[in-house]
Order: C-alpha cells, then sequence, then structure tokens
C-alpha cells in the first residue's frame, strides 16, 4: 500500500472552492465597514449630545440673566421714583426747615454781584455745568450777599 501525495494549485481546483475564501474577505470587509460606519455614528452622536448640552446650558444662563436684567429694570424704575421724590420741592422745603433751621424770606431780595467780582472769576466762556468752580461762585454770592446786608 502506497500512501499518494497529492498537491493541488489553485489552475487546478475547481471553481466554486476558488470562490468560497473571496466571498469570506469580502464579508469580513463588510462587517469592517459597518462597524467603522457605526463608530462615525456614534461619535457624531456623541458630539451632537455634547454640542446640545452646551446650548441648553447658555440657554438656561441666557433666562437667568434675563430674569436678573428685568429686577433690575424694576428696581431702577423704583429708585427713580425716590430719586425724584427726594428731589421735590416738598421734601426740598421739608429738609430746609427742619433739618438746617432755615424760615422763609419775608420779602424777595435783590443779589447785586460787584464788578471786581466778576473779574475774580475765570474766563465767562466756561460755565458751571462744563466744570467751574463752585467755590468761587458761592464766594461770589457769599460777598455780595454780606455786602447788600451791610448797606441795608
Amino acid at each position: 500500500m502506497a500512501l499518494a501525495t497529492a498537491h493541488f494549485t489553485v489552475a487546478d481546483a475547481p471553481p466554486g472552492l476558488v470562490q468560497a475564501p473571496m466571498g469570506r474577505a469580502v464579508g469580513l470587509r463588510l462587517v469592517g465597514v459597518t462597524a467603522l460606519l457605526a463608530a462615525a455614528a456614534i461619535t457624531v452622536l456623541a458630539g451632537l449630545a455634547v454640542f446640545h448640552s452646551m446650548l441648553a446650558a447658555g440657554q438656561y444662563r441666557l433666562s437667568e440673566l434675563e430674569s436678573e436684567i428685568a429686577a433690575e429694570r424694576e428696581r431702577l424704575i423704583d429708585l427713580r421714583y425716590e430719586l425724584q421724590t427726594l428731589h421735590g420741592p416738598a421734601e426740598i422745603e421739608l429738609m430746609g426747615v427742619g433739618a438746617l433751621g432755615l424760615v422763609s424770606a419775608t420779602d424777595p431780595i435783590d443779589v447785586r454781584i460787584e464788578p471786581r467780582h466778576i473779574a475774580a472769576v475765570d474766563p465767562p466762556q466756561r460755565s458751571i455745568h462744563e466744570g467751574g468752580d463752585w467755590l468761587s461762585i458761592k464766594t461770589l454770592l457769599t460777598d455780595a450777599s454780606t455786602a447788600h446786608d451791610r448797606r441795608s
């Protein structure tokens, strides 16, 4: 009994045997591509989830800021009303009479400013509202009123 050994090449094999390994490679490639596409899709979905959570956090912060702005606007309205009340004539009179001890004038007083006092002030084009010196004007008015009182 002799053993026979046979060696086959691809050219000697029947066509059905040669196709099997190629179909398996195509199947493995298809699984690889599918896995790659699935991983890419999961990565994109995860990125979208992170982006959405960032947008939601920004929207929440924006709504908080809008409510703070609304509260501050209401507070500003209240403060403006209080400021108008405090600068009203009745409040100023109450502060003058009560806190400062001022009395109402019996008759009007004309204030006359001497020309030498006017010359002592900075050039006339500079107004008080543009940063003029209040102290020098106060001094002028005080000097003028005391000069008027001495004549009376």
